[in-house]
């Protein structure tokens, strides 16, 4: 807390994957999910708030 650091962003990220995962059920393999998770969500980038702040500097 007292950081201001939150686990809305990986919680967000999280329904999102388990949505599209939800959705892909009969795919025929794994590998069509993982592209649609890839699609959707795009590069991942998490960073933390000092991370942030430390590569603005």
């Amino acid at each position: 807390m007292r950081l201001g650091v939150s686990n809305g962003r990986v919680e967000g990220l999280n329904t999102k994957v388990r949505s599209i995962i939800a959705r892909s059920y009969g795919f025929h393999s794994a590998k069509a999910t993982l592209a649609l998770v890839m699609l959707a969500c795009g590069p991942i980038d998490l960073k933390l708030p000092y991370e942030r702040a430390s590569l603005s500097t």
